[in-house]
């Protein structure tokens, strides 16, 4: 892990939380120019670079352009059939009710590139007291106003990091399958279980072989109707325009 980046609930700068999975482009060259494009593209947050043609995208999408702005990511992708997962489906974002104050606004501001700072030095930079960061923190974690992304190296991963997006033919079978799944899976770095069909298992797995024996070994769950999987090779984190995003709301403020 080399780090961590707060960032802010898509649903309070009034955008939808949506991820891509994507196979479409056909040469390495070929990727590292689709993943420089989507980098530019709005909203685009994270872009998982799969071995071989795979590519996964979360995007804070804004709802008019959604729509347009898929299209537009698999098109740079050279994908025709991508799967796209929405709202809760995307990785468990939930809507936020709380209304963020201009302070709200500076503790997040100050939190952004580095979410380890204790209250002092946040104290410090938005000049407000402690007791009133420590109020505020505690209103905008219980509301859910942020979460945490971390920076990943795979290159230093003791084995194999895979992704597996598995579907299922009975959604009644679901939720007793995740468990099943998530138990059978020793080092699970990230799940996304929220959608009535599909889920997502991000894992760390000793070596290839092992992979494709937990890829078998999933396809024959009996309610699984498919399942794709592939190998992490690298998180590419493109946040600064949330930085952007922030000060126009704190200017509005």
């Amino acid at each position: 892990m080399k780090g961590s980046e707060l960032i802010i609930n898509p649903y309070l700068i009034g955008r939808e939380p949506v991820r891509m999975m994507m196979k479409g482009t056909h040469s390495e060259q070929a990727k590292r120019t689709a993943i420089s494009e989507i980098k530019l593209v709005d909203g685009a947050l994270l872009i998982v670079d799969m071995q071989g043609e795979s590519l996964q995208v979360l995007l804070f999408c804004e709802g008019k352009a959604l729509d347009r702005t898929t299209r537009l990511v698999s098109s740079i992708a050279g994908c025709k059939d991508p799967i796209i997962l929405r709202n809760l489906e995307g990785l468990g974002f939930y809507p936020s009710d709380i209304r963020l104050t201009l302070t709200d606004l500076r503790i997040l501001k100050s939190l952004r590139r580095s979410p380890r700072k204790n209250t002092r030095q946040i104290s410090d930079e938005v000049e407000v007291s402690t007791r009133t960061i420590e109020r505020r923190l505690a209103a905008l974690t219980e509301s859910k106003a942020f979460f945490h992304m971390f920076q990943l190296d795979f290159r230093k991963s003791d084995g194999v990091t895979c992704s597996v997006i598995v579907s299922y033919g009975d959604e009644g079978k679901k939720r007793k399958l995740d468990r099943e799944i998530s138990s059978r899976l020793d080092r699970i770095i990230f799940l996304a279980t929220a959608a009535r069909s599909t889920s997502q298992f991000n894992f760390v797995c000793d070596n290839i072989a092992e992979a494709g024996s937990i890829k078998e070994w999933i396809e024959g769950l009996d309610g699984v109707s498919r399942t794709e999987m592939g190998i992490i090779r690298e998180y590419i984190l493109s946040s600064e325009w949330l930085d952007e995003e922030l000060q126009s709301m704190m200017s509005k403020g």
